[in-house]
């Protein structure tokens, strides 16, 4: 037995469901968190009734001008959840990372010219840094999308007539609808092809630069087919760069050693496996367009965490072309399936089984849920004011309140609503440079919903004005004592 263990060489039409297995389990953890998810169900719902809105309709600011940049995206996830509930958007993202691990081993078979346990190994060592990235987020259709673009350039740098390449304006069309934010990166992703067909062209005369040129034009004018046009191309030049929000939302942070949050380990490391390996394989070839995609993704990922999934997907596939010369397939052509490939399967799909019914009993909820409920069960939604931190805003916003904030950062930006800096005032208030009571005078809130550890917290509880009605797991609501009604502490 030890002997075939040892031995043990999965059968080709079985690998894929190895090493989709365990993802698919992670993916069930991961499925209740997030507070994105729930402006995203009440975007998709509003463009299914009332259509693409220019004015922002889901807070208590007036005449915000607004894109809603992810509309496919939120349309997508609504649907998901409206006709099967978290279900919906459990499969939804089950299926998208199927693809992604689909189209990442092709890439990895592609580079490391048809190598399957070398394809494997990096496809499992890929999904594995990815998998926890793959929640209900337009994220998760912008990583497929970049890999289907890289795996799309990889065919036609090796094969000159690849017609797949006339893909990428299709794809710069659903991601500019998808999630419109970060559509710049698909030509970030196509540059480092036409940096190498280019020198190409100049060394060896190959005239594959052009096609590649005029499919990139095609591809910039596939940007303008959404509802909002330029705004929508241009989105990321007025949403990031904000020095408040870089503070406030973590994933908008630099990789950190002093934060606490371990983020510079995790993103270093991740970084540094890369480099020890180049580094240490001195004899190794790198071609040019892998080259510029490494150096191009280590800057992203060195500029905030949120890239870290697209510095994976830029350099670990790119391993099976390095090592194809250095770690060969001894695997024989035809192979009989065993008796240890039989238990390994049933065993991965017993445990997949057992993960489906532990957490078939997990609420898909928000932390907010229980402030929310007892703040519309005492009063009408027409007479709130609500302020709210920046976590908790989404999830009011999806139970037809009026938030001050939500997770939206960008959108409370003056650079997009055109207004207001919304997000600097909330920065300022948060970290108690701004003076509260001018801010309480200013907007006339009703109800308040803040946490313990909030400076806001210690200074409601001293204000004569406003009084305390209700205690949550992590949420607490203050209101404002003419209008106070109920009082209930202990639940």
């Amino acid at each position: 037995m030890l002997k075939k263990i040892k031995n043990f060489r999965p059968p080709k039409h079985l690998l894929f469901l190895y090493f989709f297995i365990p993802f698919l389990c992670v993916s069930i953890i991961r499925m209740d968190t997030g507070h994105d998810i729930w402006f995203l169900l009440k975007h998709g719902e509003y463009v299914l009734h009332h259509g693409f809105p220019t004015i922002e309709p889901f807070t208590m600011h007036q005449n915000f001008s607004f894109v809603m940049q992810q509309w496919l995206s939120a349309v997508i996830f609504y649907l998901s959840y409206t006709l099967f509930g978290k279900w919906g958007l459990l499969a939804l993202c089950l299926l998208v990372l199927g693809f992604i691990l689909f189209f990442l081993y092709r890439l990895c078979m592609l580079l490391s010219k048809k190598q399957v346990y070398l394809s494997v190994i990096i496809t499992i060592l890929t999904g594995i840094l990815l998998c926890i990235f793959i929640i209900p987020r337009p994220q998760i259709f912008t990583y497929l999308i970049l890999i289907i673009t890289l795996y799309v350039l990889e065919l036609y740098r090796q094969d000159k007539k690849s017609k797949a390449i006339y893909f990428l304006p299709l794809l710069s069309f659903f991601l500019i609808n998808l999630h419109a934010s970060m559509w710049f990166l698909i030509f970030l992703f196509t540059l480092p092809y036409v940096v190498e067909f280019s020198y190409l062209h100049y060394k060896k005369k190959d005239k594959r630069i052009y096609k590649l040129l005029i499919l990139f034009l095609l591809m910039f004018f596939c940007g303008f087919l959404n509802p909002y046009g330029i705004k929508n191309m241009l989105y990321v030049v007025t949403s990031y760069g904000n020095t408040y929000i870089n503070t406030i939302v973590s994933e908008m942070r630099s990789p950190s050693f002093s934060d606490g949050s371990g983020s510079g380990f995790t993103v270093y490391t991740i970084v540094g496996f890369i480099f020890l390996i180049y580094l240490l394989d001195k004899d190794g070839k790198i071609e040019v367009s892998h080259f510029f995609l490494f150096l191009g993704t280590t800057i992203l990922a060195m500029c905030n965490l949120r890239n870290l999934p697209l510095f994976i997907i830029g350099s670990y596939p790119f391993l099976a072309a390095y090592l194809k010369d250095k770690i060969k397939d001894k695997r024989k052509k035809k192979e009989k399936i065993n008796k240890v490939s039989y238990f390994t399967t049933i065993l991965l799909l017993f445990l997949a089984l057992i993960v489906l019914a532990m957490n078939s009993q997990k609420e898909f909820t928000s932390p907010a849920k229980d402030v929310v409920d007892y703040l519309l069960k005492h009063n009408k939604v027409e007479d709130i004011v609500l302020y709210n931190g920046y976590d908790s805003g989404s999830y009011c916003e999806y139970r037809g309140l009026k938030p001050y904030i939500d997770t939206r950062a960008e959108v409370f930006l003056k650079s997009n609503n055109k207004k207001k800096d919304i997000f600097k005032e909330y920065y300022l208030l948060y970290y108690g440079y701004l003076d509260y009571e001018k801010i309480l005078n200013h907007y006339h809130f009703t109800h308040l919903i803040v946490t313990k550890t909030e400076l806001f917290y210690d200074y409601l509880k001293k204000n004569k004005n406003y009084k305390l009605v209700y205690k949550g797991k992590k949420y607490v609501l203050f209101e404002k004592k003419e209008t106070s009604k109920v009082e209930n502490l202990d639940k």
